[in-house]
């Protein structure tokens, strides 16, 4: 699943990302990293040890984060989780598109990798405005 070059960066950049958020987000954020993070893991085991079509296991992984991804949301004043929640649903239907046999294999990596990484840059504007916001509660507070 990490042989080639590109591979490698996208796994990289997940795992960034997603320490960046643990480290130095808030409790929204590194439970979405945490989430996000183990769905990554679980993908690369099916994918490293199962036969079977991706789609099907990449539609467990996505359903599973889903509500995970509403319970960061949920009731927050943030606007990140409920952009995470839309790359979750995209990513979802578009398991669901391709196991119904609408979207041929590269359409749906396609699609699937646009969906994840907007989840990712969800996470990660989160997890940077978090910071912009404490550091100027901090210089107020001076």
């Amino acid at each position: 699943m990490l042989q080639s070059i590109t591979t490698r960066l996208g796994a990289s950049a997940v795992v960034l990302v997603c320490a960046y958020a643990i480290f130095a987000g808030s409790w929204r954020e590194r439970f979405g990293a945490f989430i996000y993070l183990t769905a990554y893991v679980v993908i690369l085991g099916f994918g490293l040890g199962s036969p079977h079509y991706p789609p099907v296991y990449m539609l467990m992984a996505d359903a599973l984060c889903l509500p995970g991804f509403f319970i960061a949301s949920w009731q927050s004043p943030h606007p990140w989780p409920r952009w995470a929640i839309v790359g979750q649903l995209i990513s979802v239907a578009v398991d669901i598109i391709t196991i119904v046999g609408l979207f041929n294999r590269w359409l749906f990596l396609t699609l699937a990798m646009a969906a994840s990484y907007g989840v990712l840059l969800s996470l990660m504007i989160g997890t940077v405005a978090y910071r912009a916001r404490r550091r100027a509660q901090r210089q107020s507070a001076q």
